[in-house]
């Protein structure tokens, strides 16, 4: 069997959606379980993958079997009231003596100029200050909340590679209520990329072998939220305790990761929508963080009816390859259920080419900063 083949299976679709009622370790585990399933009944006809000779599927297993004992573990002493345990176990299934994971984490590094988004609900036609739009900060973290892949308490900064994506990790609200900037870089960023291939079939074999071992984590990473308005979700636990072993890491700036509010297995959109997130840092009283400043350029705000004031709501005429050419990681998009088109031509992504052509400016330094 040809590896790509086995990628394809529908275990691999992402979101990972929990069925209404079942307990959310018990459906952890169980999906974790069919994993191992699946690779023990690929090796009983096939002592490995085509072209992957040199990863026995006997090896494969030992080292999955390891890693998944371990993300159990960890699931279990968080359930316990034991985090820093939980913590230990995480850690362990990644960087062991013997089965170190992290030789087939994927890292991914983005480079000065490349372009991120966030939006945030303001229903008000006065542009929200630069500074806003940054993580919440230090002297405001009573007001961070929990999130996927960070605790209450702690800032981190949450950036969409399209609009599009952030407008959908909002809940699609209102498109008159929001305004968006856009974050350039203006020095390399690396982050350990949980996000799936595009498309397996055109990979290198060893890209999707690192895809396949990392498969617990990112399932794990990718279960969508049950309850929404529970204070706690477990949904969260290993991401937030991997987002913990990531700020650890001192070459290593965040996570990428696949957004959990697109059901891709029914959406016909075309693209790569991801998020990252970056933790702080610092850890200071007042202000933001300065090394996250220092990687990022950020536009003025702006939304849909600024936009629209500005230019009387006029639209122009768009060569085929401007449509195509304003975000490669978004091509087309799906708003209304089957069907699809390009996002050049959606109010998101007329908002998103306004900021394209908008001036950056370097995010301020707040004299409370310098009194720290």
């Amino acid at each position: 069997m040809r590896i790509e083949n086995f990628l394809s299976d529908s275990i691999f679709d992402l979101p990972i959606k929990q069925p209404p009622k079942q307990d959310f370790k018990q459906f952890l585990f169980r999906q974790l379980d069919i994993f191992i399933q699946k690779l023990e009944e690929t090796q009983i006809s096939e002592s490995s993958f085509d072209t992957l000779e040199h990863y026995p599927i006997a090896r494969i297993l030992q080292r999955q079997l390891h890693f998944i004992g371990k993300i159990k573990e960890t699931v279990n002493a968080y359930y316990n009231g034991k985090p820093s345990e939980a913590y230990a176990h995480l850690s362990e299934g990644l960087v062991n003596p013997n089965k170190d994971f992290n030789e087939v984490l994927h890292f991914k590094t983005y480079l000065p100029k490349e372009n991120f988004y966030r939006i945030r609900i303001h229903k008000e036609n006065y542009p929200i200050p630069v500074n806003s739009f940054f993580h919440i900060p230090f002297e405001k973290r009573g007001l961070v909340k929990t999130q996927r892949f960070s605790i209450p308490g702690f800032p981190s900064l949450y950036i969409g590679s399209s609009l599009y994506v952030c407008w959908e990790e909002m809940n699609r609200p209102n498109i008159n209520d929001f305004q968006a900037v856009r974050l350039s870089l203006t020095s390399s960023l690396k982050v350990l990329d949980l996000s799936p291939p595009p498309n397996v079939n055109t990979i290198s074999s060893e890209r999707r072998y690192h895809y396949l071992m990392i498969w617990p984590l990112v399932m794990a990473c990718s279960v969508q939220i049950r309850n929404h308005k529970d204070t706690f979700k477990p949904e969260y636990i290993v991401p937030q305790l991997l987002l913990q072993w990531v700020r650890e890491k001192e070459d290593i700036d965040g996570i990428a990761y696949q957004t959990t509010h697109i059901d891709f297995r029914n959406n016909i959109s075309k693209g790569d929508f991801f998020n990252l997130v970056l933790p702080v840092k610092d850890n200071r009283a007042r202000g933001l963080c300065s090394h996250l400043k220092s990687k990022f350029v950020m536009t003025n705000a702006t939304s849909i009816q600024l936009s629209q004031c500005s230019n009387s709501g006029r639209h122009y005429t768009l060569l085929q390859s401007e449509l195509e050419s304003l975000n490669a990681r978004a091509h087309k998009i799906e708003v209304i259920p089957g069907k699809s088109s390009f996002y050049g031509l959606s109010v998101l992504g007329e908002l998103e080419r306004t900021l394209n052509y908008s001036e950056e400016q370097p995010i301020g330094i707040e004299q409370d900063e310098l009194a720290d």
